[in-house]
């Protein structure tokens, strides 16, 4: 569903890539990854750029057992190739994070936001109900911009999925879309009320539009879907994320970040 490697070919439109020993490596970096963890898929989710080391990012989806959306997990790696879990980050910092606008350093244990106050119990026989934050590093920071753009900007095509009379989500036979936006839904677990209902009700099982539709996202014009000669390789690519690209033809369909993990806070000032 994420990009395969053999679909980089969509990925050259943004004038991105990866070599051949990028690839090479990457592919037995995600073996290693389906060794250790129980997943239906571990796939290729992008690369985020570092001024020093570049960040790759794989992600593990497991359809079965979870009940109306698969489980994702998300690992990164350096230029080591050896990838881990990403960490969970401090939410008292992670809004102030998605507006930094100074590019990854690529290591990830630099020091983002730091906290300088020190707790001194001495003077006291009870520790204090709220202790401050922990620093914030790079690593965290890291961990939630690819979430934030997993969960902002994530597309599947629609038509590219149902959801069984036991609630699990599974691929269909996908025989491709027309180029509009309204054929594009977010792979997430449905946040609109009438997607909500209408699982709540089981009619979700007859819909192949059951996921939020890009249609409905705000602001609007922050998506962009262009094709190519043929009208049949589509790509759909995001404004507010630039470096987002889903794409999709009569058999196949995916979606990757080749970026710097940067957004594009003024993409509402601009319209």
């Amino acid at each position: 569903m994420n990009i395969s490697f053999n679909d980089l070919k969509f990925v050259h439109q943004i004038g991105q890539t990866l070599n051949l020993e990028e690839r090479m490596r990457l592919q037995l970096a995600i073996l290693k990854i389906q060794e250790h963890y129980i997943f239906d898929e571990v796939l290729f989710w992008g690369r985020v750029e570092g001024v020093e080391k570049d960040y790759y990012i794989a992600l593990g989806i497991q359809y079965k057992g979870q009940y109306e959306f698969p489980l994702k997990k998300f690992f990164w790696s350096s230029n080591n190739y050896h990838f881990a879990e990403l960490p969970k980050y401090n939410e008292e910092f992670a809004q102030r994070a998605e507006t930094l606008r100074e590019p990854f350093t690529g290591q990830h244990e630099h020091i983002v936001f730091r906290t300088d106050e020190e707790i001194n119990f001495e003077d006291s026989l009870e520790i204090p109900a709220q202790l401050p934050a922990k620093n914030f590093s790079e690593l965290e920071r890291l961990s939630y911009i690819v979430q934030s753009i997993e969960f902002q900007c994530a597309s599947i095509p629609v038509g590219s999925y149902r959801l069984t009379p036991t609630h699990e989500l599974i691929k269909t036979t996908f025989k491709g879309v027309t180029a509009e936006l309204k054929n594009y839904q977010h792979f997430r677990q449905p946040i609109r009320k009438d997607k909500q209902d209408l699982i709540a009700r089981d009619e979700a099982l007859y819909r192949p539009d059951f996921l939020d539709s890009l249609v409905d996202d705000t602001p609007h014009n922050q998506w962009s879907v262009q094709t190519d000669s043929t009208k049949r390789n589509i790509t759909i690519r995001n404004l507010i994320w630039p470096g987002y690209l889903g794409y999709n033809n009569d058999y196949t369909f995916g979606y990757a970040y080749f970026g710097d993990g940067i957004k594009n806070s003024d993409f509402e000032f601009l319209l």
